[in-house]
């Protein structure tokens, strides 16, 4: 059996194998092998899953967490919202009905959700037809072509986003200076701080590292030999401005803003999640990067003053930026499935 490699493995799932399986549990953790695959804050992979009768279990790892950078859990909470969503979308694929019951979190040993399965003949085809991009989906740091979307690919997410128009604003290129002044001077905010900077360090891997969690350093331009000292020099050094002005470009230079807008209590988080997962897959069908830029978001002044901007009803929890992108080096490290089953 081939070496268990993290950045490569959990990534390249033979679909064919499913229906070789005959346990029903067993068939469950397929499925699994796509929630994983869900994006979440530093890749911490914040989520644990039980098998059940009804379903699956979803339980959030709180020792993931981000003090720092979530201090209030909103990211974890999407990215879990984020796992269900990628767990309906297989679920649907291989002929399963889903109902999601979702709890407010009090505890670790109490589930988040129950993803309830059922087989059906007549699986949602809105969530099935996302299936093919949960393996090809990645985040893509890197700077994006000046270039707009192309107009059938467009009308697609906009009309995705007016379906969830509660949860998705578009930024209106009147404000688009704005947006991208208050990430620069989130960026100069938050990098400034040490103890951001050790927590973000503590998440960046060398390129060639076995580790199953956190992010490579060649998700940020950073080359081979390089990338070992990476979370040494974000420790040590204050890069605010130079930080500040990578991101600005950013910013500026991307096709198009989308925040993602919910209430700030768990539930509502863990929806927006949902739909937040299933955006970035309709993206990634149409050959479309994104990365996310919440500096601001992390800032509650610089919070409010994007929310006017918006003019949403619910506050920002998420921004992003869409365009088109040179292809990612790999993707990012996954824990086996294994080893997030209760």
């Amino acid at each position: 059996m081939e070496e268990f490699n993290p950045r490569k493995t959990p990534w390249q799932i033979d679909e064919a194998d499913y229906y070789e399986i005959e346990s029903r549990d067993e068939q469950l953790r397929f499925l699994l092998r796509y929630a994983v695959l869900a994006p979440s804050g530093h890749n911490t992979q914040p989520w644990s899953f039980r098998l059940t009768p009804d379903g699956i279990e979803v339980f959030a790892d709180f020792e993931r967490r981000l003090p720092i950078a979530d201090p209030n859990d909103r990211e974890l909470l999407m990215s879990l919202g984020a796992a269900v969503a990628n767990l309906r979308v297989a679920a649907a694929h291989f002929g399963y009905g889903t109902t999601v019951l979702y709890r407010t979190p009090r505890e670790e040993s109490v589930p988040i959700a129950l993803v309830a399965l059922r087989e059906t003949c007549a699986p949602d085809t809105s969530l099935s037809r996302l299936f093919a991009a949960i393996t090809r989906r990645h985040t893509n740091r890197q700077p994006f072509q000046e270039k707009a979307i192309d107009e059938s690919a467009l009308a697609a997410v906009v009309d995705f986003m007016e379906e969830h128009a509660a949860t998705m604003v578009f930024v209106v290129p009147h404000d688009r200076r704005h947006v991208a002044d208050l990430v620069a001077a989130a960026d100069r905010v938050l990098m400034s701080q040490e103890s951001f900077r050790h927590e973000l360090a503590d998440w960046i891997r060398p390129n060639e590292s076995s580790a199953l969690d956190g992010m490579s350093a060649d998700a940020f331009g950073i080359p081979g030999p390089l990338s070992a000292l990476a979370p040494w020099m974000i420790r040590r050094f204050d890069v605010a401005s130079s930080h500040a002005a990578h991101d600005h470009e950013l910013a500026e230079q991307a096709a198009g803003l989308i925040a993602v807008t919910a209430d700030d209590d768990a539930i509502s988080l863990l929806r927006a999640g949902e739909t937040l997962e299933c955006l970035l897959l309709l993206l990634t069908l149409h050959g479309i990067d994104y990365s996310f830029l919440n500096q601001p978001i992390g800032i509650e002044e610089m919070r409010k003053e994007l929310w006017s901007m918006l003019r949403s009803s619910k506050p920002p929890q998420l921004l992003m930026r869409i365009g088109y992108g040179r292809p990612v080096p790999k993707p990012m490290p996954r824990r086996p499935v294994e080893s997030v089953v209760k």
